[in-house]
């Protein structure tokens, strides 16, 4: 424990992740770098090690890794932190791991989701992160549902459950300027929020969201992502591709929708939902997705993601409730970035032996 002149130093903590925004990819492990500026919010000094580019392939992945591996070992070395949080477990946790004894001090990991699955479906890739898994100080995963299946994967595990939580200054209720986007589209506009791959299943959401402007005369689909699928839904009638959007732009977004949609086949939490709720807007959200345990039933409809029609009747009943539900607003208020943040900060300490 640091301090100067009998007065405690702010706790110094090192994050080491995999997902970091950039310029070519401005959403690409967002909720990393809204958390550290929640904890900094929250009285911590926080640095980020961190990846910006997605690298294909496995000689690159080594190589990235590789780099990561470095990066954190130096920033842990100039830095002297109390504890170092790793974000993502598969592989991050060896970079976490190192990063920590280059400073001789604890460290702390956080699971999201597709980290998981690999563990989940590959037996080398668990042998070779349980030294590292297991050595940790905590083990935190952004749900309960993924916290229960970490335990599956490593028996005996304790795993706490803290999600990153939304930014509610950034995510609230109020009006749209959607000319960045050429004005006002169509009505009813649907909104999802995230990149066109599988895992999103933006495909049945498009052909759900067509029948539902056939049956009412218009309407349109804007998705903000990019990805592999995006040949297989472009140029689909009533189905717009926004690419790559700001993180500031999303809740313009959202606040603009008449209804939001999260209908993935798996999500390790699906913050983005919570996102759009917090912006007052009623949604559609996958039933298989941890985060419905946080959305009451007057702010959300949960669907079947496998059933387009289960997820074009949740379109409709979307379009018929209110906006914003003062039970929603006040769930997403219970799940604020800072609230969330304080409550690693208070593992963080303990782990660090530091008062909070």
């Amino acid at each position: 424990m640091r301090h100067a002149q009998g007065v405690s130093s702010p706790l110094r903590v090192l994050v080491v992740s995999n997902m970091v925004p950039s310029a070519e990819v401005p959403q690409y492990g967002v909720f990393v770098t809204r958390q550290t500026r929640a904890l900094e919010q929250n009285g911590c000094i926080v640095e980020i090690a961190g990846l910006e580019r997605r690298e294909t392939g496995r000689v690159g992945s080594l190589r990235k890794y590789a780099g990561l591996r470095r990066s954190g070992a130096r920033a842990a070395t100039r830095m002297q932190p109390d504890v170092v949080l790793g974000h993502y477990l598969a592989p991050t946790a060896l970079m976490t791991r190192r990063a920590a004894k280059a400073a001789g001090v604890p460290y702390v990991l956080v699971a999201h989701g597709g980290d998981v699955t690999h563990l989940e479906r590959s037996a080398a890739l668990r042998g070779g992160l349980r030294r590292a898994i297991r050595g940790a100080a905590a083990v935190v995963a952004v749900s309960p549902d993924l916290a229960d299946r970490l335990r599956a994967v490593y028996p005996g595990l304790d795993v706490d459950v803290i999600n990153t939580g939304v930014d509610r200054v950034l995510f609230r209720p109020g009006s749209a300027d959607l000319s960045p986007w050429g004005g006002e589209p169509p009505r009813p506009l649907i909104v999802q929020i995230g990149n066109l791959i599988e895992r999103k299943n933006p495909e049945r959401l498009a052909r759900a969201a067509q029948r539902l402007f056939a049956e009412r005369g218009g309407g349109e689909l804007w998705i903000a992502g990019s990805g592999p699928l995006e040949e297989r839904l472009r140029g689909l009638t009533g189905v717009r591709l926004l690419g790559s959007v700001e993180p500031e732009q999303v809740p313009v977004l959202l606040r603009a929708a008449d209804a939001a949609a999260l209908v993935a086949l798996s999500e390790g939490y699906g913050l983005g939902a919570l996102e759009a709720m917090a912006c007052g807007v009623p949604l559609v959200v996958s039933e298989t997705a941890p985060v419905v345990r946080d959305l009451p039933a007057t702010a959300a409809v949960a669907v079947d993601p496998t059933s387009e029609d289960a997820i074009l009747d949740g379109l409709r009943a979307a379009l018929e409730m209110p906006r914003e539900d003062p039970a929603g607003q006040a769930r997403a208020d219970a799940q604020a970035d800072l609230v969330q943040a304080r409550r690693m900060l208070d593992l963080l300490a303990g782990v660090a032996g530091r008062p909070a």
